[in-house]
């Protein structure tokens, strides 16, 4: 199903809520280094889990009381003219964390996103299972965030789904293969290359809305694009993405109101 608005309003984009079980894959090479622990105390689970966020910290009150929480359930639609995603991203080396909540790609200064007159830094990637974003209450497999900066303090998340299909993108392939699988667990490879702006499907068009960080402190605003079109991989390089991030997706949280956007380039 679709999101709709007063009718349906096609996408192209089916989601379906795959989560595979595998054995792990080995280390391709590179280097293991260790991280330091995070002094956190939130978690994606029981007592400090996100129904406990706000009781943990004065600074998380914005995850109980935010009223454009995210991740959200998109099923009702505004269509708007296409503005491109135009991503200028640098390669670099891989270099990732697990920090016991998920698996970050330390990002290197120097790489853009620009949206119409706007210009974002980007300056984290991580991985969430599933997929924190629901389409008419399915998520994805997994997801990609994208974290952006621009030089006024405001932040803007893109968003790639990740679902199992024949036709694996091969730089998520090549990141995936490599992710650290253990908390405070870090690998950098020097010699292999990566590049975000490949994992980027071929087809842009995205949702978008004004939401919050989906972690504490779950500040306000931040501003979301979700490509309407996933990226593939299979499904047991989906299982090792599972393996290193755990579970760690934010429930959908209530829209109240929110108007969501589709911006189509056709």
């Amino acid at each position: 199903m679709m999101p709709t608005r007063s009718c349906v309003h096609p996408v192209g984009r089916a989601l379906g809520p795959l989560l595979l079980a595998v054995g792990l894959a080995a280390p391709l090479g590179g280097r293991a280094l260790a991280a330091p622990p995070s002094a956190a105390a939130w978690s994606y689970q029981g007592a400090t889990g996100p129904a406990r966020w706000a009781d943990l910290s004065p600074g998380f009150a914005a995850c109980r009381t935010g009223q454009r929480q995210s991740p959200i359930d998109i099923r009702t639609v505004q269509p708007i003219p296409y503005e491109p995603l135009q991503p200028r991203y640098r390669s670099q080396p891989l270099d990732a964390v697990n920090d016991g909540r998920g698996v970050n790609v330390l990002i290197q200064p120097g790489s853009e996103l620009r949206v119409g007159d706007l210009s974002y830094n980007l300056t984290a990637l991580h991985f969430h299972v599933p997929g924190e974003t629901l389409i008419n209450g399915v998520a994805a497999a997994a997801e990609i965030h994208l974290v952006h900066l621009d030089r006024d303090g405001r932040h803007a998340v893109v968003v790639v789904p990740i679902q199992p299909g024949p036709h694996p993108n091969s730089a998520l392939v090549r990141i995936a293969e490599r992710l650290p699988l253990r908390a405070g667990e870090r690998v950098n490879y020097r010699q292999l290359g990566i590049n975000a702006l490949l994992l980027f499907p071929p087809d842009r068009g995205y949702y978008r809305y004004t939401g919050s960080f989906a972690n504490p402190p779950c500040s306000e605003p931040v501003t979301w694009f979700i490509l309407a079109a996933p990226v593939e991989l299979a499904p047991e390089l989906i299982g090792r993405i599972a393996r290193a991030t755990g579970g760690n997706a934010r429930p959908a949280q209530p829209l109240n109101g929110r108007p969501v956007f589709v911006s189509l380039p056709h």
